[in-house]
């Protein structure tokens, strides 16, 4: 089986937005995504201004990344959106390939910090701390509902 990254465009939206769908609506997310709005969230993503992602492929669609650069005052930062792979692929290299490809892209532009949002204390959060990643201790993510 040969596998290859590729830039995230348009092309794959679609593809991409029947991934989210399948893992956000699974375990241990159990959302709510709808093949709409899932493609609506994915192409406001791509629209954003700074956007970067890429696609992992072997045969058929396994994954994606997603998120876009902001400049800061004295240096860029980098947004991570979205990390999706198909779940039955999960713990098998591919989130790992794609975040090393996007960490590459984003040293190339000179970006020095890549932050996002996580469930805590799951799977997701084993996964990024496995790559260096770790809970702030100067922000802290507020909301409101209304």
């Amino acid at each position: 089986m040969s596998e290859e990254i590729q830039i995230f465009t348009t092309e794959y939206l679609d593809k991409c937005a029947h991934l989210y769908v399948e893992v956000f609506n699974s375990e241990p997310w159990n959302e709510q995504w709808t093949f709409e709005t899932a493609r609506a969230k994915l192409f406001e993503i791509m629209n954003t201004p700074g956007f970067v992602g890429f696609v992992f492929k072997q045969d058929e669609l396994l994954g994606f990344v997603a998120g876009y650069c902001k400049q800061g005052q004295k240096s860029k930062s980098f947004c991570l959106e979205e990390i999706c792979v198909r779940p039955h692929k999960q713990s098998q290299g591919i989130g790992t390939k794609l975040l090393n490809q996007l960490m590459d892209t984003l040293t190339a532009m000179k970006v020095t910090y890549v932050y996002l949002l996580t469930k805590k204390d799951g799977q997701a959060e084993a996964f990024y701390t496995k790559h260096g990643y770790q809970r702030s201790q100067h922000l802290i993510f507020m909301a409101k509902r209304f």
